[in-house]
């Protein structure tokens, strides 16, 4: 199959205008490649769009989901479909043409949209992790700590800190442009932007959740043996309980005077009802915090496989921008434009992570898309 090479490529570049790496491997990839990336965007914008809609959906319309782990959910949820329904589709179009169409006006808003969702959805990772960890060290206190009115604000705080995080370009510090398929700052152009970013979009919030979630781990498993150690010191004592009141039952009547016997009748019969009712509250509170500490073991397996998830999908292009910005040269793999086709998966593993992983979330998502499927129905007719 021959290449674009000699027919796409733009122009300038017999200009002498120098071009990145990442350009020149854009301009000169084969038919196939350009197909099989084109049917992976469609599928990853179709499945992010149906997705993510699916999950706000559920959130907003049953009132069980409405928690402040899925409020957090929620917004990631939002900034996984608003990727999905602009910034795949400039990456579809670009892919085909090999280079950039719509000027720098829209490759700055792209580019600035881009770099605003990112932040946005590492951010509230770290938010969430940080309920998570509230949730199991400090239990009795988390009602009040998080309030639905303080956790919208929360949401609103990441994405204004995100924003302002994400400004710095237009204002001179570093430049948005084209490189490849992607609009975004310009690596090259101000590397102390670079460093900035990749301080606040990947090295400090990764050592954050690391740091968290180790802590949440550290924690539950503390509160498992603490439940074990009272469960069994709890059955020590009932037992010895019943050990003594049950050597006084085998006292003979005749041996003692009717009265007394009556009165240590009456003391057996109160104490074996008061051991009964320690034994079952026992099982109970012990069965509750069992299922208790199951639930946040769930939960925290599930944000620990979000978290994964996104720095699996999101760290090529961390590498890469890092690569390029120091003129590091990657033996010729295009690892900026793999990154970028990675995080485009990162919108799409996040709604199966939450329906796989959870069978609550499963159950509402299957009667979102019911009620969704009904309405087009229903818009048809």
């Amino acid at each position: 199959m021959e290449s674009y090479e000699n027919s796409t490529i733009p122009a300038r570049m017999n200009d002498h205008t120098t071009l990145s790496q990442q350009q020149v491997y854009w301009y000169t990839t084969s038919l196939y490649i350009i197909i099989l990336k084109s049917l992976y965007l469609l599928l990853c914008f179709f499945l992010g769009i149906i997705g993510n809609l699916l999950v706000i959906i559920a959130i907003f319309k049953y009132t069980k989901l409405q928690t402040v782990t899925n409020f957090f959910i929620l917004n990631l949820a939002i900034t996984d479909f608003m990727f999905s329904a602009y910034g795949i589709p400039f990456i579809f179009v670009t892919t085909i043409a090999k280079r950039w169409l719509l000027g720098n006006v829209v490759c700055e808003l792209v580019g600035f949209l881009n770099l605003l969702v990112m932040l946005t959805s590492i951010w509230t990772l770290v938010m969430i992790s940080i309920n998570r960890y509230l949730n199991v060290a400090k239990p009795n206190d988390i009602k009040t700590l998080y309030t639905k009115r303080r956790t919208f604000f929360i949401i609103i705080a990441v994405w204004v800190f995100s924003g302002l995080i994400s400004f710095p370009p237009f204002i001179g510090w570093s430049v948005f442009r084209p490189d490849g398929c992607f609009c975004t700052f310009d690596v090259q152009k101000s590397k102390s932007y670079t460093i900035f970013i990749g301080l606040f979009a990947y090295v400090l919030p990764f050592h954050i959740l690391i740091v968290l979630y180790m802590r949440t781990y550290f924690t539950l498993n503390k509160h498992k043996k603490k439940t074990r150690s009272n469960y069994s010191n709890d059955n020590s004592v009932v037992s010895s309980f019943t050990d003594k009141f049950s050597t006084l039952e085998k006292v003979p009547v005749s041996s003692v005077f009717d009265q007394t016997n009556r009165s240590y009748t009456s003391i057996i019969k109160k104490e074996s009802k008061c051991i009964k009712y320690k034994n079952s509250s026992t099982a109970e509170s012990e069965k509750t915090l069992i299922i208790k500490n199951f639930k946040q073991v769930q939960i925290t397996k599930t944000l620990i496989i979000l978290v994964s998830g996104f720095f699996i999908c999101w760290t090529p292009v961390a590498l890469g921008s890092t690569l390029y910005t120091f003129d590091v040269n990657f033996k010729g793999f295009p690892i900026m434009s793999f990154g970028i086709f990675c995080a485009c998966l990162s919108c799409v593993i996040n709604p199966i992570i939450y329906s796989v992983m959870n069978s609550n979330f499963r159950k509402y998502l299957f009667e979102a898309w019911k009620k969704l499927c009904d309405c087009i129905r229903c818009k048809k007719d």
